[in-house]
């Protein structure tokens, strides 16, 4: 018996939703969450017309999955039906209104540069090496290469600048990066980057610069970087030695860090620095105040910090042509022009 438009209609209605056929095509790989190494000719074969499909195919598969940002309530914390809610008591929606508000407020202050996302970087930048190295095995044409390696630039320039807890620091590293060819990298960092001021200006807002007397009462906590350089105070060292006070001034006035700390380097105009040390630079944090830059270096000051021009008279060397300001992040000696350049970010490793 034929059935009727009507019934047919009621069939339709009424019948069950097909099942999602899982995609064959899919990557097994990105299934199981990380990339497994390609054969041998998978690189060669992004020679020629392969171009910049080729490239994004690898970067790819090197990459883990990207991984959302977790909310911090279970299943069971997440917003109930509108009609769970109707047979709440109010008091019960006043109260987990307040709890909702509470969570949104934690997601909101998450630092674009936390420790989870640092652990991204460094394990992308090891994946990206080990790709460059069975480029290299294959001799994978150059441009496939060149984007790998401005990949891991990118990467490594971050991981070393880390915690990027200083404004002016966040500032050189969008310079370096935006020196980059354009790509998705390139576009992701500079946009995190971004963010990244955003939360220092909104999390350790600066009330003005601080005084020599209250640097001189944080001083006690200073001390401890003094020797975290393994030797005695006045040996070589001196790059580790202002980086662990930048962290330490971090750590106890993360406000005064963002905006107020910097370092500043003594170079040589070909002889070496101070007749007894004979160094080749030297470096210190350096703090502005309302009265000027006051330099904390127990080189030549083990109760306070001293101002910049007695800090470059000690050191023997010209202050206004010798002696460079630069954002305390950068571990090593800055570059042409006497900034930061990608050499400058060299990796801090705390002395055990």
């Amino acid at each position: 018996m034929r059935r009727s438009a009507r019934d047919e209609a009621h069939a339709q209605r009424t019948a069950p939703a097909p099942k999602r056929v899982p995609d064959r095509t899919e990557d097994p790989a990105a299934r199981r969450g990380h990339a497994q190494p390609e054969h041998p000719s998978d690189v060669l074969a992004l020679r020629g017309a392969a171009g910049n499909a080729a490239v994004t195919a690898v970067i790819q598969r090197m990459q883990a999955p990207g991984v959302k940002r977790k909310r911090s309530g279970s299943p069971e914390d997440r917003e109930p039906s509108k009609q769970a809610r109707a047979d709440r008591s109010s008091s019960s929606e006043e109260e987990y209104s307040s709890e909702e508000s509470e969570t949104s407020s934690e997601e909101e202050r998450e630092e674009p540069f936390s420790a989870e996302v640092m652990r991204q970087i460094a394990n992308d930048q090891a994946r990206v090496t080990e790709l460059l190295e069975r480029m290299d095995e294959q001799a994978a044409p150059e441009h496939i290469k060149r984007v790998a390696e401005d990949k891991v630039a990118v990467l490594s320039l971050l991981r070393n600048l880390t915690p990027l807890r200083s404004v002016e620091t966040v500032r050189e590293a969008i310079r370096l990066v935006g020196q980059k060819p354009d790509s998705a990298t390139k576009t992701k960092y500079l946009a995190r980057l971004d963010a990244q001021l955003t939360y220092l200006a909104e999390e350790f807002p600066s009330s003005g610069p601080p005084t020599a007397e209250t640097l001189q009462a944080m001083w006690p906590r200073l001390v401890p970087a003094f020797g975290s350089t393994g030797g005695q105070v006045g040996q070589d060292g001196c790059e580790d030695r202002a980086h662990a006070v930048c962290l330490a001034v971090a750590r106890h006035a993360p406000a005064i860090a963002a905006h107020h700390l910097s370092k500043h380097w003594a170079t040589s105009a070909g002889a070496r620095l101070h007749a007894d040390h004979q160094w080749n630079h030297h470096v210190a944090a350096s703090v502005t105040t309302p009265s000027g830059v006051l330099v904390i270096d127990p080189v030549f000051s083990r109760s306070g910090p001293i101002e910049l021009g007695e800090w470059a008279a000690r050191v023997q060397v010209d202050k206004d042509r010798n002696v460079h300001r630069t954002a305390w992040g950068f571990l090593g000696k800055p570059g042409p022009g006497n900034r930061p350049d990608a050499n400058s970010a060299v990796e801090y490793t705390p002395s055990s």
